[in-house]
């Protein structure tokens, strides 16, 4: 039986400001995620099926107004489901609204630790957390070249994202004999990026890591697309390379940059076991991402993903109270288009992990882990 009560479901986006492209993108996949269920008749809730109604308001990626937000659509709109921003700050002010209401998040943009360590039971997490996005680096470089020793870190001084992913790579390079010639913080205002790529080519590392805003990124890789000696650089490593506004800022000068990515078409689970296979969600996300002008990049994958895992929750749990969909959420195990689902007990995804790719020839193509690696790395930058 269908009624025409919808759920609704609710999420602060950011859809102007420092996170514009990625607040746009998941706002998308949650749409083409809500879509298709419409399409194929509703979720099942008390034996019958329910259309999905999703609510949304722009946060200017500010963390008070995701605060405000997502205290709007908790005590105001009422939302059945509460899905997270992009951003690993902007997920934790929702976080914590969410907590101080009982509310369960599902967070599909929040890469940062501090959701789990803070012990919000109240968070269930899609993504791979932003200890896990560096970790290939090392192994990498090292496997293209058993000598490399030598590494550069640039990362912007202020965010957990950046804190964890660099010492991720700190980590690993004390364990695998690696010295970090140099660790360079920069505040948000730095934006010349050319005296620090220089300096950097003069060392001339096994493996330079940038790890910033996307404007960041953006500029710091167009410094090192610049110099005249790149080639002493064994291999660039910027975490914005797989966004799609990445490519369109670097243009013919991104090929040689890697970056980890969450999710590629070419690393999808071609028969999962839960919701359509890879080819329908790229088209849904296709006509989404036209809808609201966005490619599709990663950050929509991982929103189209998380309503996936709500809806296998919701199917396991019977029903939409917060307290069941979270014990459902945690006992489940399963795959969808986007990889692996399980979590651990405070609600961190511990069942993926996150490719590297590289631009070559314009292409982005994976090139670790191994079991995915569609190339070899190009080497040196």
């Amino acid at each position: 039986m269908t009624t025409s009560t919808p759920i609704k479901a609710g999420i602060s986006a950011s859809l102007t400001g420092q996170f514009e492209t990625q607040g746009s993108q998941a706002l998308a996949g949650l749409t083409a995620w809500a879509d298709h269920v419409n399409e194929s008749g509703g979720l099942p809730v008390d034996g019958s099926q329910r259309p999905v109604s999703l609510i949304h308001y722009d946060d200017g990626s500010m963390a008070d107004n995701c605060r405000q937000n997502t205290e709007r659509l908790i005590r105001q709109d009422r939302v059945d489901l509460l899905f997270g921003p992009y951003s690993a700050g902007l997920t934790t002010a929702a976080a914590d609204v969410a907590n101080e209401h009982d509310r369960l998040l599902w967070n599909h943009g929040g890469a940062g630790d501090a959701l789990y360590a803070r012990g919000h039971r109240n968070v269930v997490g899609v993504l791979t957390p932003a200890d896990r996005y560096l970790e290939g680096v090392l192994p990498l470089i090292r496997q293209v070249n058993p000598d490399a020793n030598r590494a550069v870190i640039l990362r912007i001084d202020t965010g957990a994202f950046a804190r964890i992913a660099a010492r991720t790579v700190e980590i690993a390079a004390e364990e695998m004999g690696f010295t970090i010639d140099l660790d360079l913080r920069y505040r948000p205002s730095q934006f010349q990026f050319r005296e620090i790529a220089r300096h950097v080519g003069e060392l001339g590392p096994d493996v330079v890591v940038a790890v910033g805003r996307i404007r960041h990124d953006i500029a710091a890789a167009r410094a090192l697309a610049g110099l005249p000696n790149r080639d002493r650089i064994g291999m660039a490593v910027v975490v914005a390379t797989p966004i799609s506004e990445f490519a369109i800022a670097l243009g013919r000068s991104i090929d040689g940059f890697v970056g980890p990515s969450q999710w590629e078409p070419q690393v999808s689970v071609s028969a999962p076991d839960v919701g359509p296979p890879p080819e329908t969600v790229m088209q849904l996300m296709e006509r989404a991402g036209q809808a609201h002008s966005v490619p599709v990049d990663y950050p929509m994958a991982q929103a189209f993903a998380s309503g996936l895992v709500v809806q296998r929750s919701l199917e396991e749990a019977g029903s939409l109270g917060d307290e069941a969909l979270r014990t459902a959420a945690g006992d489940l195990d399963f795959t969808t288009f986007y990889g692996r689902f399980r979590i651990d007990e405070n609600g961190r995804q511990i069942g993926r992990s996150v490719a590297l790719v590289q631009r070559q020839e314009g292409r982005k193509v994976v090139v670790w882990p191994p079991e995915q690696a569609e190339a070899s790395l190009r080497y040196p930058f």
